[in-house]
């Protein structure tokens, strides 16, 4: 997609050289030395190998010891990313790259950025998002006692969950939303549970509790108002569209496998592509594929250049993740006996989509976001419309 597309010109000699570099080292051949057993997460040290290799900090400014390759940097790697075959790996990087490292950045405190940002960024320190509450009965709280915050709660389907070093926790801090940021060696932080996972199994998912955990009221990194809410958005809206592109780059190489195969498998004599049933389900899959790389390419250009994109992204992860989990279920069937056994690719990348559905939000949640908005610029628009000229009123 990057290198062959409208954001083409924007590629610097820095964004190619990434592009080679990550390209050579991620191939499932390297992830399966870094795993912690066959079909295991990735050991904590693969993300120290991660950084000798230069594919941490990719979109960091250059002033945070980043490689200041921004957005773009990151897609790019995305890229590459999908070269190992399991959507994990990318998953768990999007949350180091993109969520922990924005937040050290844009939190304003230069004694927390300097303390924690160089490990992220070489790979000694791991950091995880800790989001997902058990119920909305049982959310994550935290309260400030003295020059202390304490932060009591479970989180659930943390990714990097096992192996970080940091978590950053959303919670209600007084009642009003606030991240806090807590390292996993405070006391009262355990993790009860490593998921065992359908897809993305190449970095782990975690039960993290939090038992009346205590840090310095400084590690509230962003709490209540616009400030945390717009922050919220940026960090989101970006972990969002690099799962939708994740959802473009499995359904590509979805499309390309299929289309290899229903060429050359016969069925009645005729190439399964030549029956017109299949000829129509491929062609609106190409359709979907091109539809993707536009609503990439629109969404980049709002992310970086500005623009609405809150609602516009969820609606992209919506569409992207959703269209390629169609196409997987479709190839499973073309792929007939195959599609239902482990070494089916399609089957496979079913798997690793299953957890882009609820990576980063669930599907639900994108729709419920997009409902949202169009009901708000309805609401909006109405009194223009009913001031319109000519317009009929009862």
């Amino acid at each position: 997609m990057v290198s062959n597309s409208i954001l083409t010109p924007r590629l610097t000699e820095a964004h190619r050289d990434l592009s080679r570099r990550a390209s050579d080292c991620l191939t499932p051949q390297w992830l399966e030395q870094w795993r912690t057993a066959p079909g295991g997460h990735i050991r904590k040290d693969a993300w120290r190998e991660l950084a000798r290799r230069g594919l941490m900090g990719v979109s960091l400014p250059v002033e945070y010891s980043g490689q200041g390759l921004g957005l773009l940097g990151a897609l790019v790697l995305g890229e590459a990313l999908a070269g190992v075959g399991d959507g994990g790996l990318a998953l768990g990087m999007h949350v180091q790259n993109e969520i922990a490292c924005d937040w050290l950045v844009s939190a304003q405190d230069d004694e927390l950025r300097d303390r924690f940002l160089p490990g992220l960024v070489s790979g000694e320190l791991v950091a995880c998002q800790c989001d997902t509450d058990p119920s909305a009965q049982e959310p994550a709280t935290a309260v400030i006692v003295g020059d202390e915050v304490v932060v009591t709660g479970r989180k659930k389907f943390v990714v990097n969950g096992a192996n970080a070093d940091l978590c950053f926790v959303s919670v209600q801090l007084e009642g009003e939303p606030a991240i806090v940021l807590v390292e996993k060696a405070t006391s009262g932080v355990r993790v009860t549970e490593v998921y065992d996972k359908f897809g993305t199994r190449s970095v782990d998912s975690a039960l993290v509790e939090f038992d009346s955990a205590r840090v310095p009221v400084r590690q509230v990194i962003s709490r209540r108002g616009i400030s945390q809410l717009m922050r919220w958005n940026r960090v989101m809206s970006r972990m969002r569209f690099l799962i939708a592109a994740d959802a473009f780059f499995t359904h590509r190489m979805l499309l390309e496998h299929i289309v290899r195969h229903t060429t050359t498998r016969e069925l009645g004599g005729r190439p399964l592509a030549q029956w017109p049933v299949n000829q129509h389900a491929l062609a609106r899959a190409r359709a979907d594929q091109e539809l993707m790389e536009a609503g990439l390419t629109e969404c980049f250009l709002r992310l970086t250049d500005g623009g609405s994109t809150v609602p516009e992204i969820a609606e992209l992860k919506w569409f992207c993740v959703e269209k390629a989990t169609e196409l997987a279920s479709l190839s499973t069937d073309l792929e007939g006996g195959a599609g239902y056994m482990w070494g089916s690719t399609a089957l496979h990348a079913h798997a690793q989509l299953r957890g882009l559905r609820m990576s980063g939000g669930s599907q639900t949640t994108m729709l419920t976001i997009a409902n949202h908005s169009m009901a708000c610029r309805a609401e909006l628009d109405a009194p223009a419309l009913a001031a319109a000229p000519g317009r009929r009123r009862g």
